[in-house]
C-alpha cells in the first residue's frame, strides 16, 4: 500500500510513523522547521505504547516524485482542508481513498466538493498527541485508535486494505458501518472538551473536579448532542453520560489540541468546533447558550496572537 500523510502533526505523525515502521510505503507532507528537522534527524514518536524513530522519512516534494497513492490520510487543521485537497489531486488514482482524520463534522463535505465524493471516506482519530518539538511527536496516555469507513456504509476493498495495514502496524482500528454517527460521537466529546479546556485554560481533570466548571462542560456536551439528534444522527440515549464517563477516565493533565494552540498563540479551530454547534443549533432550532458563551470568549484569539 502506498500512503500519503497530509499533515505530520500529532495525528498524522503518530499513525504515519507506525505505518512506516511496519514497512509500508509512506510519504509525509510537512513544512517549516518540522520538515527541516525530519530531513535532518528523522521522525521520532515518544509513546507509552512504544517509541518509534523513522530515520529517513520520505517527504513530499512534488506530485511527479510522489506519484499516485492508494490511501491519503488527511490530518491537517480544518482551515487547510481546501488547500490540502488541491495538493493531493495530482496523486489520486481512480480508486484512491482520501480519509479525513480531522476534527469537526464538516471536512468530508468540503473534500467531496473539492475532489468528488467517490474519493472520500470518513475517519475518527482517538488520540492525544502533539508536536513536542520539530521532528518529535509526543503521545499522551495510551489511547490511539482509528475508526473509518465509506460514507454510504458500503464495505469496500480499500477500507479493508487500510484496516489490514493498521492491524499489521499495531494500530487499533475499526471499519465503521455508520461512520457519520462515529464522527458525531467524537464531536460530542471533542467540541465540548476543546471549548471548556480553552475557556478555562485548564486540563480536563481540573475542570471535572470543580462543580461550576464541570456544569459548564456538561452543558456543552448536552448542547452538542442535542444538535446532533436534531440533525438526524442516531446517537445512543446514554451518549452524554458515556462521554462524561470517558472524560473522567482520561489523564488528569490532558488538554484539547485547541488549548495547546491557544497557549502557543496559534490559530484556533473554534469556528469548526463550538462555532459549528452554535451555527447548526440556530439553523435547527436548538438553543446553545453555553457554546455561544465559549465562542464569544475565545473569538478574540481565534486567529492567533
Amino acid at each position: 500500500m502506498k500512503f500519503l500523510i497530509v499533515g505530520t502533526g500529532g495525528v498524522g505523525g503518530y499513525f504515519g510513523a507506525r505505518l512506516a515502521a511496519d514497512g509500508n510505503d509512506v510519504t509525509f507532507v510537512a513544512r517549516g522547521r518540522h520538515r527541516e528537522a525530519m530531513e535532518r534527524d528523522g521522525l521520532q514518536v515518544i509513546s507509552a505504547l512504544g517509541d518509534i524513530h523513522v530515520e529517513k522519512p520520505r517527504l513530499h516534494d512534488d506530485p511527479s516524485a510522489t506519484g499516485l497513492c492508494d490511501i491519503v490520510l488527511l490530518c491537517v487543521k480544518l482551515w487547510d482542508t481546501e488547500e490540502a485537497a488541491e495538493l493531493v489531486k495530482p496523486m489520486l488514482a481512480h480508486d484512491t481513498a482520501v480519509v479525513s482524520f480531522q476534527n469537526g463534522v464538516s471536512a468530508e463535505e468540503t473534500l467531496g466538493r473539492a475532489l468528488g465524493p467517490q474519493y472520500v471516506l470518513g475517519g475518527v482519530a482517538q488520540i492525544a498527541a502533539r508536536i513536542a518539538e520539530p521532528g518529535v511527536i509526543e503521545h499522551t496516555g495510551t489511547m490511539a485508535r482509528l475508526v473509518f469507513g465509506e460514507l454510504d456504509g458500503r464495505a469496500t476493498w480499500r477500507q479493508d486494505c487500510l484496516l489490514s495495514a493498521c492491524i499489521g502496524a499495531g494500530i487499533k482500528a475499526e471499519a465503521a458501518e455508520d461512520v457519520t454517527r462515529d464522527l458525531w460521537k467524537k464531536f460530542v466529546l471533542l467540541a465540548p472538551m476543546a471549548g471548556a479546556t480553552s475557556f478555562y485554560r485548564l486540563p480536563v481533570g481540573e475542570i471535572l473536579a470543580d462543580p461550576e466548571r464541570r456544569a459548564c462542560l456538561e452543558a456543552l456536551v448536552a448542547e452538542t448532542a442535542a444538535v446532533a439528534r436534531a440533525k438526524g444522527v442516531r446517537l445512543h440515549e446514554e451518549t452524554e453520560a458515556r462521554v462524561l464517563t470517558f472524560m473522567a477516565g482520561l489523564p488528569h493533565e490532558m488538554k484539547a489540541s485547541m488549548l495547546h494552540d491557544l497557549e502557543a498563540g496559534r490559530r484556533l479551530e473554534l469556528d469548526w468546533l463550538n462555532g459549528e454547534v452554535v451555527r447548526l443549533g440556530a439553523a435547527l432550532g436548538v438553543a446553545t447558550p453555553a457554546s455561544a458563551e465559549v465562542v464569544a470568549a475565545l473569538t478574540p484569539f481565534a486567529m492567533g496572537t
